[in-house]
């Protein structure tokens, strides 16, 4: 029988280290080795990763949902009610993929493995409608075929951009004694370096797993993951919130209609377009940000 692995970081590089032991390569292509057991239960040391710059060009890509961009300008709403509403929440659930990272990171692996214009297509098809989030994962997967080699040498030649001002807005977060969370509907293979350089425990991240087998090739994704269905960044929200005492204010930080459609469960949502600016989104949103500095206080 044809057996697969997960497809973390501690995965990737398992046939590479010792047993029990998990090696992990970060964006600048060193090599943090730690004790697999306690991977997902403790917050990271200080992370080893590459220094990100900033860009502000928008990026246009998409969604599974009807959701054209347009110009930033005047885009954002409220501001002010919305950095006071922050500060009342004691949990936060941040989108990754063009909301705490610059880039798309399904995209950005489909361009890597030369498979960018087959998925933009696939993309554009399911924005009509015509597929579930899940069958569209699936099939858009079934076409890159990522292995773990790829992935590995990805994350090496290119480290994700984080945004500008995410750091800075969690850590005042923290000060306010906020528990930090990513919710994403990505893959927790390319997101844990993020999670790492933000210091955020990775038991406080949600996202979608791939399979791979033992030689290394893609074997397909886990699609018992909440975040792998639609409304799946709700269920994960509620799983959240079950850890919590029943009034536990969660907020919900997203560029994506699959982060409006969060709230609720989430108690409020910020709409986030300083790398793209989705028209629904901004338009539906209470709240709405371009630059994550209008939320400092």
């Amino acid at each position: 029988m044809n057996r697969a692995l997960f497809g973390s970081l501690v995965a990737i590089s398992a046939t590479e280290v010792p047993s029990g032991v998990s090696s992990v390569t970060l964006a600048n292509g060193s090599a943090a080795v730690e004790v697999a057991a306690t991977r997902r239960n403790s917050l990271p040391a200080v992370p080893i990763f590459k220094a990100l710059k900033h860009t502000s060009v928008l990026q246009s890509t998409g969604r599974m949902t009807n959701d054209r961009t347009i110009a930033v300008d005047h885009a954002a709403k409220r501001t002010q009610e919305a950095r006071d509403m922050l500060r009342k929440a004691q949990i936060v659930c941040f989108d990754v993929d063009s909301t705490i990272i610059t880039e798309e990171g399904i995209d950005e692996l489909a361009q890597f493995c030369g498979k960018g214009a087959e998925v933009a297509a696939l993309t554009k098809e399911a924005m009509g409608g015509s597929m579930t989030f899940q069958e569209a994962l699936k099939r858009r997967l079934d076409i890159i075929k990522p292995s773990q080699k790829q992935i590995r040498e990805f994350l090496k030649s290119y480290p994700s951009t984080i945004s500008a001002g995410v750091r800075e807005l969690i850590d005042q977060l923290r000060q306010n004694s906020a528990e930090i969370y990513l919710v994403s509907g990505g893959f927790d293979c390319l997101i844990e370096p993020i999670a790492d350089a933000l210091e955020i425990p990775l038991c406080n991240l949600f996202a979608n797993k791939l399979y791979f087998n033992f030689n290394g090739s893609y074997a397909g994704f886990d699609t018992t993951q909440v975040t792998s269905k639609s409304g799946g960044k709700g269920e994960a929200i509620k799983l959240i919130k079950n850890r919590f005492k029943s009034n536990t204010v969660v907020a919900m930080i997203g560029d994506g209609m699959t982060d409006l459609e969060a709230c609720p469960p989430a108690d409020y949502f910020i709409g986030y377009g300083g790398n793209a600016v989705r028209e629904e989104v901004q338009k539906r949103a209470t709240y709405y940000v371009t630059n994550f500095g209008d939320l400092l206080w």
